[in-house]
């Protein structure tokens, strides 16, 4: 091997080593094959599994299920092109094949990695920030919720803003086939939030670097290499056609693309194509919450983590009040010590690291031109777009005029931008620190700067720590009620409260939200000394290094590898732990068939649904994941739920019109036997079954006439038509005692029917209506179908003897899945054009130049 070679790449193989071994001690229950116990992730495999079972005895995934509201489009479940030449397993080389979760945290590491050396970022440094990048404690988190498609998309962001800097460093090849595959990549985990805010970084990027080559008189090749990565991105984004085509058709019917019939929806839904803003807004990052920057638990962590333990106050009084075992007492106390901003509460804060914020401010002092000014607008506008709701001034009217971005909730997801600003803020201004060429008195004065900056906001947040009431506002109010009703029920015994009991049991609530509040201001107040110590500490290294008083930056650096890391590992840990490894078989035993679900099993008739009503059945839930699992469900979990199907169950639904129930052809209800407090399968022998014939059409204006029509008319003898459709309707039913019509084959996209009468008739049946794909035949020839009883489909059957068809065949995937073959294709033959170029470049002998 060239010895010039190895030495060039050997800090780099060292760079991934070391990811490597971080990576592998946090996680390593993975190599012992257990995996991390995720609700998200139980909710996904409950809507996969009947798409998985349907692959292994068919060979490919349908492009239909009902495993979840009755029957929706598997596009955001399991989707493939065929054939499939999809780039996408190159990424397991950035993985080196480790196992979940090492390969997410490792795959953040290398891009972050390779981002840092594209900008000329000394090895070591590059370390320092891909470390930080990867272990922001968002990570963690979103690793211990189950987001795992977001943390997919956050790992493959660096490489997408790395190949399109080695376009504008005019490395046009490389640049842009690195380009096509990282979106490739990206667009393959289907989180197109966490694509939206790269692509405002990549934005914010191009306009910084407009401007320098603006003044550079470089206009030309930077509008050359906006070209050029508008061409291999738009390319990288094809190569995943096969998923964005068929989602974006699928997006404009479900609730975020505002999908509805009716004049006053349901609040979730905006006016102009997208969600409601209040709704969009619910995770709104609180103001003064942003400390969680520089302190994890500048609002109490998180409602999932471990922040506080056996010297939490109110889990002591909760244990002397109430005689609450200790376990239980802190698993009230952790639940409750949130008190953010956020009205759902969360999982943990986005903690950047102490010592990144440090170096962060150190890159904005130390660095001048464009680049600082691009990293310092990613890392404002990230903050400024997670308070969503709370600088309504800016987000309004972002959420109004700015494309696409109505389509998505929680605002919190854009402090993925400072995550990513920060650490490459921090490692160019430690490379121009060491390697900038300024005196050392003029780094002296710099970094003096860059602390009182620091200084400045730990005073801010001392400032907060002393001033602040601590209170969670409505969840303190819940909280107290819940322990006064507590309180009251203990005190009298069964017996009508008295005026002074009463008292009594507010006084005793009273108490423990002090308690509480007295836990949250205790845990700020750790977390405040815990950064100041840490930036202490690297202060003293950094500030010791500019004194001469020692020159190895090897050793500066190392310092600032294991604070920095050990600071974020250990935060980390209160969210993502062995704790939350189980084994894979415990795992799926919390989707096994209970004996409710093995008694709906057995029954011979297969094409049912069932509504499970012992949780919520529309929340993600172990619950509803099981019912998802392992039967046709009425219920479910899925933020792309088709907006029509909201409409039903915010109107119907929800106030338990029976009819619609039936119409939904929900045989078994599940619900809790008031006896034995079990979950008891309750047969519902009014269930329309998977198809029926009705003796008259009730035909009205609009849609809300249509949804109020389901209050009062019997669907099974008479069926609800808006007049929009009528002209479809060439013919009535016609009264046929002998008439019949019945289910025949279910293979989820192909569904048929036989139907016989000797009059024309009019069938409606029992399966979601959804026009983007499906299509109607009755023996082989096309035929118009249509919407009815708001949610279903029916049509007009003339006399005979007829099999009906039903195919879910959209073009959206056809045309999807054509560009995705022809633009993977084109993504290979550039890939090995590049590497044959770079090869013939090495093979070329070198001509020195002449004197």
């Amino acid at each position: 091997m060239n010895p010039s070679l190895l030495k060039k790449a050997l800090p780099h193989a060292i760079a991934v080593l070391i990811f490597w071994i971080v990576a592998v001690v946090y996680c390593k229950p993975a190599l012992e094959h257990k995996i991390v116990s995720q609700v998200d992730m139980l909710g996904y495999k409950g809507m996969f599994q009947q798409s998985a079972e349907f692959k292994e005895k068919y060979g490919h995934y349908p492009l239909w299920t009902e495993s979840t509201f009755s029957g929706m489009p598997t596009y955001n479940i399991a989707i493939e092109a065929k054939p499939n030449i999809v780039p996408g397993w190159l990424s397991r080389i950035l993985t080196l094949g480790m196992p979940k979760p090492i390969s997410f945290f490792l795959l953040a590491c290398v891009t972050f990695y390779f981002l840092a050396m594209v900008m000329g970022v000394n090895p070591w440094i590059g370390v320092l920030s891909a470390l930080a990048y990867a272990w922001s404690t968002y990570d963690p988190i979103i690793v211990m919720v189950g987001h795992e498609t977001k943390m997919l998309a956050i790992g493959y962001a660096p490489g997408v803003i790395a190949a399109l800097l080695l376009i504008y460093r005019r490395n046009y090849l490389w640049g842009a086939v690195l380009l096509a595959i990282f979106c490739s990549f990206q667009a393959n985990t289907q989180h197109f939030q966490v694509v939206y805010y790269t692509l405002l970084s990549a934005g914010l990027l191009t306009i910084c670097h407009g401007i320098y080559s603006w003044k550079q008189q470089q206009i030309k090749s930077f509008l050359m290499g906006i070209g050029i990565a508008a061409i291999a991105g738009g390319v990288g984004f094809a190569t995943m056609a096969v998923l964005i085509v068929p989602v974006q058709e699928f997006a404009k019917e479900t609730m975020r693309g505002g999908r509805t019939e009716l004049s006053h929806p349901d609040n979730k839904l905006g006016e102009n194509g997208g969600l409601n803003r209040d709704y969009a807004f619910t995770w709104s990052y609180g103001i003064p919450e942003t400390f969680s920057l520089l302190a994890p638990r500048a609002a109490g962590g998180g409602n999932a983590g471990k922040e506080v333990g056996d010297d939490s106050k109110v889990a002591e009084k909760l244990t002397e009040t109430f005689g609450m075992p200790l376990d239980q007492a802190l698993q009230y106390a952790n639940q409750s010590i949130y008190w953010g901003a956020q009205d759902q509460g969360t999982s943990g804060p986005v903690y950047l690291g102490a010592i990144v914020c440090l170096l962060g401010i150190l890159g904005i002092v130390y660095l001048k031109g464009w680049q600082k000014w691009w990293l310092v607008s990613v890392a404002v506008l990230g903050i400024l777009l997670a308070w969503g709701k709370n600088f309504p001034s800016l987000n309004n009217f972002l959420f109004d005029h700015l494309p696409f971005y109505n389509k998505f909730r929680s605002p919190t997801i854009a402090l993925i931008m400072p995550q990513f600003a920060f650490p490459l803020l921090g490692a160019l201004g430690l490379q121009q620190l060491f390697f900038g060429g300024e005196t050392r008195e003029a780094n002296w004065k710099k970094f003096k700067t860059a602390v009182l900056i620091t200084g400045g906001l730990l005073l801010l947040l001392t400032g907060y720590y002393f001033m602040a009431d601590y209170s969670g506002g409505s969840r303190d109010k819940q909280f107290k009620d819940g322990f006064t009703q507590g309180a009251l029920r203990g005190l009298s015994k069964g017996q009508q409260p008295t005026p002074e009991m009463q008292a009594q049991a507010s006084g005793i609530s009273e108490s423990l939200l002090k308690a509480l509040h007295a836990d949250r201001q205790s845990i700020l107040g750790a977390d405040l000394l815990r950064s100041i110590l840490l930036i202490a500490a690297a202060v003293l290294l950094l500030g010791l290094y500019l004194k001469d008083k020692f020159r190895q930056r090897e050793v500066l650096l190392g310092g600032l590898i294991i604070l920095s890391t050990w600071d974020l590992l250990s935060v980390g840990l209160r969210y993502l732990s062995e704790d939350n490894f189980v084994d894979p078989a415990d795992f799926e035993a919390r989707l096994a068939p209970t004996a409710v679900d093995l008694q709906i099993k057995n029954d011979p008739e297969k094409n049912f649904r069932v509504f499970d009503q012992t949780g919520d059945p529309f929340q993600l839930s172990e619950q509803s994941a099981r019912t998802s699992y392992n039967h046709n469900s009425i219920g479910g979990y899925s933020p792309a739920k088709l907006g029509l199907y909201q409409d039903i169950i915010q109107n119907q639904l929800s106030k338990g019109n029976l009819r619609v129930y039936d119409m939904l052809n929900a045989k078994y209800f599940i619900q809790e036997d008031p006896t034995t407090r079990q979950p008891a399968a309750r047969l519902n022998p009014g269930a329309y079954g998977a198809c029926w014939l009705v003796k008259s059409i009730y035909y009205v204006k609009d849609g809300d006439a249509e949804m109020k029509a389901l209050d009062s008319i019997n669907t099974r003898d008479t069926v609800i038509v808006q007049e929009k459709y009528k002209a479809l309707v060439k013919s009535g039913p016609v009264p046929d005692s002998s008439a019949s019509i019945h289910l025949t084959d279910n293979l989820l996209d192909k569904i048929s029917y036989k139907f016989s009468s000797k009059t024309n008739q009019f069938a409606v049946f029992s399966e979601v209506y959804y026009e983007n794909g499906w299509n109607a035949f009755i023996d082989g020839q096309k035929t118009d179908y249509l919407r009815v009883d708001y949610l279903l489909r029916g049509m007009p059957v003339p006399a005979g003897e007829h099999t009906i068809e039903f195919r879910f065949e959209p073009h959206s995937y056809q045309m999807g899945n054509s560009i995705t073959v022809w633009s993977s294709a084109l993504v290979w033959l550039a890939l090995i054009a590049a590497i044959i170029v770079e090869w013939r470049k090495r093979d070329q002998p070198k001509i020195s130049k002449p004197a």
